[in-house]
């Protein structure tokens, strides 16, 4: 039986130091503009944003398309729509994408939206919009799911839950946002903007029965809840964000930070990996960190928005105090015994240590706004009925071919939860219900974050929820 140190709600072990680094890998799947006159031509109920240009910038089709039948470039000029900032490892790296984009570092005001083959004219009335997670894109997320690109022959068994859906007779579309770490809000209002231009493709602009289910993964689900929690309620000094139109019948959570993360203020050792390796598309808490025998900055690769230009401008936006808030401890995957865990206590709770200087996890949450504790506080639209998919196998960190995710030692020792988001947060359905949403349940399934927007067992849980009245 190991000792520990007791701090408020932490219970972190004396002894039994966990090789936390490879901790860090989750984070590679964690820890994504028209004129007035034109608008007059649509109701205002149609609107989204008053600066989104429904007719797209560019048009793809056939060869050009890839695997969908037509990929279209839109754009939304409102201001607060940035040029966000890229690292090497953000920038949109499939070449199609980068290509649809015309540009692997795309403006924020700027998205994609793919249509899968025979979008029209399909047996079910009811579109289905795919939305994408952190480091993420439409293609790697709905079409090939088990490759990083496209391969030259995809066999069925790896295909994505885009080509399944539009196999069933499913009307099909995806987003795929700029930037793969951006602004949540920003995100939420180009989510907006896709269910406007899919009104607009299928020809029912003039239907006021006209209603979408949208299927989410990982941080797309934040976007998504913003929106249909009516974000511009909540946060009424955003202009650009557009009142729930009620055009969404089901919201279905997969794989969701409901109750956020806090994975960079949780583990020492994923820090320690991504400040020594600087190549992982992952945030640091610190804003400083002992390296090499020295003091060092993490400024380039910071959580806070306010450490110059920011590659992760929607991580904060995620944060949640899940030691305080949702009862779940820091444990043996979070311990520094070289210091009696004084440096796992001050990054999480902000304080200098002898290896790092951290201004804590709530700093984090006030810096992104408290958005995951508003929308606790906001709840969905009584109108929306929501899902919620969770996965509760934590193997992620460490793939071998052939033999698949090997247990990590900390995945072990780990809270529930499928690898990237707990049970805690995933299946924290409280909030979703505040106004009186229409539940149809939570399923748990044992796949791990990724798993659980590819296999055919979670395909089966969606398919089931789709079918429902």
């Amino acid at each position: 039986m190991l000792k520990s140190v007791k701090h408020s709600h932490y219970q972190i072990p004396k002894a039994g130091s966990v090789g936390l680094c490879r901790r860090a890998r989750i984070s590679l799947f964690a820890a994504a503009l028209l004129s007035v006159p034109l608008l007059l031509l649509f109701p205002a109920w149609l609107q989204a944003s008053d600066r989104f240009n429904p007719v797209p910038k560019q048009v793809f089709t056939g060869s050009d398309a890839g695997p969908w039948q037509r990929v279209e470039l839109l754009t939304d000029s409102h201001p607060a729509f940035v040029q966000e900032t890229f690292l090497p490892v953000s920038r949109q790296t499939n070449a199609l994408i980068a290509g649809w984009f015309g540009t692997a570092t795309p403006h924020s005001g700027s998205f994609l939206l793919h249509c899968a083959k025979g979008f029209q004219g399909k047996t079910f009335r009811t579109p289905v919009l795919l939305v994408h997670g952190a480091g993420d894109n439409a293609n790697r997320s709905w079409i090939h799911p088990f490759d990083a690109a496209l391969p030259a022959n995809l066999p069925n068994d790896h295909q994505g839950f885009a080509i399944t859906l539009s196999n069933l007779g499913y009307s099909v579309f995806a987003i795929t946002f700029a930037h793969n770490q951006g602004d949540n809000f920003l995100e939420a209002e180009q989510v907006a903007n896709a269910i406007r231009r899919i009104r607009i493709l299928l020809d029912r602009t003039q239907d006021p029965d006209f209603k979408i289910d949208v299927i989410a993964h990982s941080k797309g689900n934040v976007a998504v809840r913003l929106y249909c929690s009516d974000g511009a309620a909540i946060f009424p000094q955003k202009t650009y964000l557009t009142r729930f139109r009620g055009d969404v019948r089901k919201f279905i959570a997969v794989a969701a930070p409901l109750r956020g993360i806090d994975t960079a203020f949780r583990y020492y050792g994923y820090n320690l990996a991504c400040a020594a390796k600087r190549t992982y598309n992952a945030p640091i808490a610190p804003d400083y960190m002992v390296l090499n025998g020295r003091w060092q900055s993490m400024s380039e690769f910071s959580i806070f928005p306010d450490k110059g230009k920011n590659p992760f401008p929607g991580q904060c936006q995620l944060l949640y105090n899940l030691v305080r808030d949702a009862k779940v401890p820091l444990g043996q995957e979070s311990a520094t015994p070289f210091d009696a865990n004084l440096t796992a206590l001050a990054l999480y709770d902000g304080a200098l240590s002898s290896t790092l200087n951290s201004r804590g996890l709530d700093a984090g949450v006030e810096a992104g706004e408290r958005l995951i504790y508003r929308l606790e506080e906001q709840g969905l639209d009584p109108r929306v009925q929501v899902g919620v998919l969770a996965g509760t196998k934590p193997f992620i960190s460490f793939f071998v071919e052939g033999l698949g995710f090997i247990p990590m030692p900390y995945e072990l020792a780990a809270p529930p939860g499928d690898g990237v988001v707990f049970l805690a947060s995933s299946c924290h359905v409280d909030g979703l219900l505040r106004r009186g949403a229409i539940f149809l349940g939570v399923k748990k399934l044992d796949l791990n974050h990724l798993g659980l927007c590819c296999h055919p067992d979670a395909f089966k849980a969606i398919d089931e929820w789709l079918l429902r009245p």
